[in-house]
């Protein structure tokens, strides 16, 4: 009886070691007893799922798959997908894209989208995952899901930098991105309200994801024939929605990327108005007005011959104003220093009135307040001026700097060394 029961427990130990050795202990990537062999390393990790006796060129093992990498959700997302056996596999990936692109052929856009999503997740990193790529997004255009499609057109791009649909690619996105501003522009749709029922529109902001596309149109392929076209229609959007200040970021982006467009003339016409538009008034910061100066006496300049003759007499009117506005905002100033009787001060802005903008309305009443005040002197903020002259010195020369900072843009303009802006 003890023979047999021994006989017994010997065979269940024997047939235990033999499906322990069946069973690979699983090797840590930190182990030094790792496959040291790249090629039978792949042929033991593809193991029954490699239906293609010959692997392709394309597969390389992951090299990031060691130390903590291990644990990185992509690389914990791969190896689920060839424990379920959804691995990496050629065979399969040619033969579902040979499928996918009979049905595109046939016009059966539904069905490919699923064979082409099977290419792309079955063989990625390779020449027919970005064929499938490209594919999988016409599908969702000619399906009208343009969502859908312009993230596949721009995840393509960003996988395959140097992708050969980059052409084709710019024009898809550019036409999605017409196609939604023109739905904007008719109907004016709600930001946060979402849309539920129209597959060819964004789940939410229309508008801006149209102006999302106009960018990857110019990120993707900066130098590419549609690129300044992109960079206008954004910049007309935000014009047509009086949003001047970005109008005029995208106008002056195109003047500076892209001198030699075809929209040149128009970035400065239409920059123009933008910033003067942009521009708030006398009580606000006034950069973006003399930036409309120096532009609108560009224009004058580079394009004489292309201006019509009511364009030209449309900048002369806008050089006009803004002359105006910029004699404002002395005449504003000049009057709080003279109402002080800071008299010095209040003279340095006249007489830049006078100079600068003579052709004004207030250039003449500059003339007369200059002559009224020309012999006053400044009120003394000072109650005790001997004392401060012992005790706080140095207070006199901080007025001699506050009066140089009065005087510096008259003297910028006076200055013909040429590092100040040109005076036309």
């Amino acid at each position: 009886m003890r023979v047999r029961l021994l006989t017994a427990l010997l065979a269940v130990s024997v047939l235990g070691i033999a499906g322990c050795a069946s069973l690979q202990k699983p090797q840590w990537p930190w182990s030094k007893t790792a496959a040291a062999d790249p090629e039978k390393e792949i042929d033991r990790q593809l193991g029954d799922d490699a239906e293609s006796e010959v692997i392709s060129s394309e597969y390389t093992p992951s090299s990031n798959d060691a130390g903590w990498d291990y644990f990185k959700g992509e690389n914990v997302k791969k190896r689920w997908k060839k424990m379920i056996g959804r691995g990496p596999n050629e065979t399969i990936a040619r033969k579902a894209l040979a499928e996918a692109d009979a049905l595109f052929r046939e016009g059966k856009y539904k069905e490919a989208i699923a064979k082409y999503k099977v290419t792309v997740d079955r063989w990625p990193d390779s020449v027919i995952e970005e064929d499938a790529m490209w594919q999988l997004a016409e599908s969702y255009f000619f399906t009208d899901q343009y969502p859908k499609a312009e993230d596949q057109y721009d995840e393509l791009v960003k996988k395959y930098a140097n992708t050969k649909y980059l052409d084709r690619i710019a024009q898809r996105q550019f036409v999605i991105a017409q196609y939604w501003i023109a739905i904007d522009q008719k109907t004016h749709l709600p930001v946060i309200v979402p849309n539920l029922f129209d597959r060819s529109r964004p789940l939410f902001d229309t508008r801006g994801r149209a102006l999302k596309a106009y960018d990857h149109v110019r990120i993707n392929d900066p130098r590419g024939p549609l690129a300044d076209d992109s960079v206008m229609a954004a910049a007309n959007a935000h014009f047509l929605d009086r949003q001047w200040l970005d109008a005029d970021y995208f106008y002056g982006l195109l003047r500076s990327e892209y001198p030699d467009s075809d929209f040149l003339l128009q970035a400065h016409l239409l920059g123009l108005q933008s910033k003067l538009r942009a521009y708030q008034g006398a009580g606000y910061e006034g950069g973006v007005l003399e930036e409309a100066e120096i532009l609108a006496d560009q224009v004058m300049v580079q394009f004489p011959d292309q201006l019509g003759k009511e364009e030209e007499d449309r900048v002369q009117k806008t050089r006009a104003e803004i002359a105006a506005q910029q004699a404002l905002r002395h005449w504003q100033r000049a009057e709080f220093y003279s109402k002080g009787k800071h008299y010095s001060s209040a003279r340095i802005y006249y007489a830049m009135i006078a100079q600068d903008y003579p052709k004004t309305q207030l250039a003449q009443q500059a003339r007369e307040k200059y002559v009224a005040i020309k012999d006053k002197d400044d009120v003394s903020d000072d109650p005790f001026p001997l004392l401060t002259r012992v005790l706080n010195p140095d207070s006199l020369k901080e007025a001699e700097l506050d009066a140089m900072a009065e005087a510096e843009t008259q003297i910028a303009r006076q200055d013909e060394s040429g590092i100040a802006p040109p005076r036309f």
